[in-house]
Formats: C-alpha cells, sequence, structure tokens
C-alpha cells in the first residue's frame, strides 16, 4: 500500500501549497479540507494530478491524521 502524505508549503510572502501524495480519487480533497479551512479558507487555484481522476481503492485501514 502506498504511503499519503500531505505537504503543506507557505512561501515567505505567505501563500501557501499544499500537496497530497499517495491519494486516489477525490479522497485528497476530504484529505486537505480541514487544513485548508484552518489556513483560511481562501483557495485560489487547485490543480488536480492524474491520481484524481482514478476511483479510490478500496481499504480498511482508517485514516488518521497527525499533526
Amino acid at each position: 500500500m502506498n504511503k499519503q502524505i500531505i505537504t503543506i508549503e507557505v512561501s515567505p510572502a505567505g501563500g501557501v501549497n499544499i500537496d497530497a501524495v499517495g491519494f486516489r480519487g477525490k479522497s485528497c480533497t476530504k484529505a486537505t479540507e480541514q487544513i485548508e479551512l484552518v489556513l483560511g479558507g481562501g483557495l485560489v487555484k487547485r490543480k488536480n494530478k492524474p491520481e484524481y481522476f482514478t476511483p479510490p481503492v478500496a481499504s480498511k485501514q482508517s485514516n488518521k491524521m497527525t499533526f
């Protein structure tokens, strides 16, 4: 199973980039939505990767977020 990683980069000017790796389908959007809200919710641009258009794989593993 691929590892799911969310990377958050903040530029010196205050710009924020959130990158979700290892997700399939719309699960990346679900995984990052709370982070986007906490960071101000002002999403300016979303770039979907090819994995976004791939159906998710059924999993018995629970999704756990640690900060």
